[in-house]
């Protein structure tokens, strides 16, 4: 790979936008700054809380790169005024930038209808691979009545609280993630561990294995507790209704019917009463983690720059 080449990763991130497209531009920072030079900038719908990261990270001005990798919802006015590329990828599959870019590397619309330019192979998963220690030891977790909940660092709806009350109404025991004392990590404190390089938690979620399945509402968090072999049940938000139905068709997830609390709680039920259809969901991420592929992102620079 020549050392010259030089990427540009631009991630959104904001209480509507979530957290993920941050979280995954470390990741791709992380698999390709061995090999070309890498500047990652986000564009943050929020206040800024440090200036120091605002004056370092944020993206305020004219951006020359060879390739720039757009990882959000809404960034076709930053992409226009701030970005120079002769390649640019988007990262996101119902980003407003995706007639625009030459590539969308979107495998979340794995099955579903896409563009030519549109890249869906599951291979392209951008996420943290569990590590080891983080793999669930099925006979223990078939023992417990734990359930996971998990709505993503910002918790844009505010529904966790909810699903935790139904959650214990039914009868079984809670374990949202973050926890309580861990609702205290800022926006300003996730960008300093994602941006400054201090990230010393590469798979959060590995805190959730001894819970028997876990409520989500897709992105990067779904994505990764399948990996890990957790069942999920998907809390589908409105804009993401067929996201992530790759992780349903692969038997990882259930899906349920949009912002349905009790619906939501029927399925962690159907779960924790169906030995067999956990075991089968378990395997499934199992599965699915073997697809995962990190070399696709250097090959995929490598093939932009030969062209």
């Amino acid at each position: 790979m020549n050392t010259s080449v030089n990427a540009l990763i631009v991630a959104e991130i904001g209480k509507q936008v979530g957290w993920g497209h941050v979280a995954r531009a470390h990741i791709l920072k992380t698999l390709l700054s061995p090999y070309i030079a890498v500047t990652v900038k986000v564009v943050n719908r929020e206040p800024w809380d440090s200036t120091i990261l605002a004056e370092e990270f944020a993206l305020k001005e004219l951006v020359d790169a060879d390739i720039a990798f757009l990882d959000g919802l809404s960034l076709k006015y930053e992409s226009d005024r701030f970005i120079k590329a002769p390649s640019k990828i988007s990262l996101s599959y119902i980003s407003d930038v995706n007639d625009v870019v030459d590539l969308v590397v979107a495998p979340a619309l794995n099955g579903m209808p896409t563009q030519s330019h549109f890249i869906t192979d599951l291979s392209a998963m951008l996420c943290n691979n569990p590590c080891a220690g983080s793999v669930l030891d099925a006979e223990r977790v078939l023992e417990s009545k734990i359930v996971g909940v998990c709505m993503g660092g910002g918790d844009a709806d505010g529904v966790a609280p909810e699903i935790v009350n139904a959650i214990e109404r039914r009868g079984f025991e809670a374990f949202m993630y973050p926890t309580s004392s861990m609702q205290k990590v800022s926006l300003d404190a996730f960008l300093k561990r994602k941006l400054l390089g201090t990230e010393h938690q590469p798979f959060p979620y590995a805190s959730m294995k001894h819970c028997h399945t876990v409520i989500c509402q897709g992105g990067l968090s779904a994505v990764e507790l399948a990996l890990m072999g957790m069942p999920t049940v998907i809390r589908r938000r409105e804009q993401f209704s067929d996201a992530y139905r790759f992780l349903h068709d692969h038997g990882c997830a259930l899906p349920t019917n949009l912002n349905s609390i009790s619906e939501i709680v029927n399925g962690v039920e159907k779960i924790i009463q169906d030995t067999v259809l956990w075991r089968g969901m378990s395997r499934a991420g199992s599965v699915l983690n073997a697809r995962l592929s990190e070399s696709f992102w250097l090959s995929l620079v490598n093939n932009i720059m030969r062209k």
